[in-house]
Order: C-alpha cells, then sequence, then structure tokens
C-alpha cells in the first residue's frame, strides 16, 4: 500500500509516556517519518501553549489541532489560526454553573487561558512550561469573560469523579455543545459539532489531503472522532476497551513506546 500522508498524534496517555516526557524512541520514530515525506502532527485537547513543548521534544510540525478539536493552531505563528467558539450566551451560563462546584477549570479563551483557584491548586504539578507561562489565574473567570467580552471555544473541568454522573446528566441537557474526557477525573466541553475528527478533516484540507490518507493515534474518549474520520485509526495499548474497538489495530502502551512502534510499521508497510 502507499504510504500515509500524514500521522496524528494525540498527547496525553498517548505521544507522553507517564512522567510527561516524549521517549527517545517516539522521537527518533518522528524523524524517520518526517524524513519519509509524512506530516506528523498533534491533535490534542490541549491548547497550543500548553503543546508547543511537546511538538519542540518531538520533532512535530508546526501546525496542529488543539483544544479537543476547538482549534487549528501554528506555533511558528505562535496562535490559533481558526477556532470554534460556543455561543456566548450558553458559554457564560455554563461557566456560571460550574464555578458553583468544587472543580478545578481552565477556560480556553481566545489567546487566553482563565484558570479558577481551585484550577490553580490542582494544576500547580501540571508538567507544562507553556501552561505555567501564560496561564491567568481569576477568582471568577466567567466574570472576566463577561467584562472583557473573550470568546470561549472550550471548557475544561477537573474534580473528584465520583461527582460527575448527575452535574455531566445536567450538562448533557444543553444542546449546544458536546462533552467528552480524556481521563477518568476531568471532562471537556466544546462546540456542538466539534470534535479532533472535524478539525483533523479542516486541517487536512488546507494541507491538500484526504482523510482516507491520514492515520491517527490516540487513547481516550476525546480520540473518537479522529479515529473515526481517517483511513487508519490505531488505538493505543493502555486505551479503554470500548477506544480499543474503534480502531484497525492496537498499538503497545504509552508505557512501551506504542507510538513508535506504530509509525516503525506504518513505515515498512509503506
Amino acid at each position: 500500500m502507499d504510504m500515509y500522508s500524514l500521522i496524528a498524534l494525540d498527547i496525553d496517555g498517548t505521544l507522553i509516556g507517564p512522567d510527561g516526557r516524549v521517549s527517545s524512541a517516539n522521537r527518533r520514530a518522528v524523524a524517520r517519518a518526517r524524513e519519509a515525506g509524512v506530516r506528523v502532527v498533534l491533535c490534542t485537547g490541549r491548547s497550543w501553549q500548553e503543546s508547543e513543548d511537546v511538538a519542540d521534544q518531538a520533532g512535530c510540525d508546526r501546525v496542529l489541532v488543539c483544544q479537543g478539536g476547538a482549534a487549528l493552531a501554528d506555533l511558528d505563528q505562535r496562535r490559533n489560526t481558526r477556532r470554534w467558539d460556543i455561543h456566548r450566551e450558553t458559554g457564560r451560563a455554563l461557566v456560571e454553573r460550574l464555578e458553583r462546584e468544587e472543580l478545578g477549570l481552565m477556560l480556553f479563551a481566545g489567546e487566553e487561558l482563565l484558570v479558577n483557584p481551585r484550577g490553580e491548586e490542582i494544576f500547580r504539578t501540571y508538567p507544562s512550561a507553556g501552561f505555567h507561562r501564560c496561564k491567568r489565574v481569576e477568582a471568577r473567570p466567567g466574570a472576566v469573560l463577561e467584562r472583557e467580552g473573550l470568546p470561549l471555544s472550550k471548557i475544561y473541568a477537573q474534580g473528584a469523579p465520583e461527582t460527575f454522573p448527575s452535574l455531566l446528566k445536567e450538562l448533557g441537557r444543553c444542546r449546544e455543545v458536546e462533552l467528552t474526557s480524556s481521563a477518568p477525573y476531568n471532562f471537556e466541553i466544546v462546540p456542538a459539532g466539534v470534535d479532533k475528527g472535524t478539525s483533523l478533516a479542516a486541517l487536512a484540507g488546507v494541507l491538500g489531503l484526504g482523510l482516507e490518507d491520514c492515520a491517527a493515534i490516540g487513547d481516550s474518549d476525546n480520540d473518537r472522532g479522529m479515529l473515526a474520520a481517517v483511513g487508519m485509526p490505531i488505538a493505543m495499548g493502555n486505551a479503554a476497551e470500548e477506544i480499543r474497538a474503534l480502531a484497525r489495530r492496537v498499538t503497545a502502551s504509552n508505557r512501551e513506546d506504542g507510538v513508535a512502534k506504530a509509525i516503525g510499521r506504518l513505515l515498512e508497510e509503506g
């Protein structure tokens, strides 16, 4: 078969190991793919600011899908190049509701990352230099959105999973947003109809590629759209069973350089 033209990589639970770093094996695999003419892009729930260090470590392309599909970004331009926003009134109401809960919140507001005080506590050990450089801690981030007229493309919430079921059931009644997750202790809110797959399609179009010519590697619920969209969906060995069921193949876990092994196999087959 012909080589896939693009490989999309999730970050957390996929490209980086449990230590929060990109392994030397994964770096070498990304370099081999790019030397072979394959675009290797990040497709992540993180903002571009949180992703920049990982892209540098791995040697990935400088364009990426970020914010769980709510934005495309260019690291050389250091900005989002396209964004899908939550309706202003809907976003304000959601943030006001979540601020009443014991949750760490991160609001993706244009080029701003607004964090509430609980989020500041929870994210203190988050291994992302970009996040700590640009985070803006506010007592009531929802009020900042309103006062400064900032857009809102994604809400990230982290807390005790046992408190989530009733809250997610309530939030799920809102038809203007999608709920997803990247770990049991969090949930994410993006505009309805938006996921990593829809935005990967937009990026592939900009690059002149078809999704059938793309491969993607992921591990969590917010990777569903990406895995469903591409010609070669690959799940990590540490992915949940329902995510593995979406894939055409399963690679090793992120503890075992699963990305490097998956890319190596793609290159051998190409």
